[in-house]
């Protein structure tokens, strides 16, 4: 008979129910699994909201240079959201007339749906002019967020 060198932590004898704890590190008996290495772009279930084309208050000009460089980030990270929609102001990235329009193009291409509102969209210019993504009722946007494991309003 083999000796077993982990002493059992819990058993049952006659549907009485024994629990034994015992002092000492037994890492080594934890069994090991391989880490899968994760693909470059993986696609989450995280939704990123945008209500405006620029990131924070105050100088315009700033904030619309932190947009750019926080989808270029967005970009570059190993991990991009499912969706990303475009509320009020932010339709303006759709229409081309922000340096952010080729950012939210590559996101697109990465797998992230763009999704514009139309309520926005019908506002700031028509539902026919936007460069990327497709346009969305509220609705489906209200769907995406409910959905999503995780939403990120900015």
């Amino acid at each position: 008979m083999t000796e077993n060198r982990l002493p059992p932590t819990f058993q049952e004898t006659d549907l009485n129910y024994y629990l034994r704890m015992i002092r000492g590190d037994y890492s080594e008996f934890e069994e090991v699994r391989p880490q899968k290495l994760s693909e470059p772009s993986q696609v989450k279930n995280i939704v990123v909201v945008f209500g405006s084309d620029t990131i924070g208050s105050g100088n315009e000009i700033l904030g619309k240079k932190l947009m750019y460089l926080f989808l270029q980030a967005m970009i570059n990270g190993p991990v991009k959201p499912r969706a990303i929609i475009l509320l009020n102001s932010a339709v303006k990235m759709a229409y081309g007339k922000t340096e952010s329009l080729d950012k939210l193009i590559v996101l697109e291409e990465l797998g992230s749906k763009i999704m514009v509102c139309i309520s926005s969209a019908d506002e700031f210019g028509s539902a026919n002019d936007i460069h990327v993504g497709f346009v969305a009722s509220m609705d489906e946007i209200c769907e995406t967020i409910m959905n999503a494991w995780k939403v990120i309003s900015l």
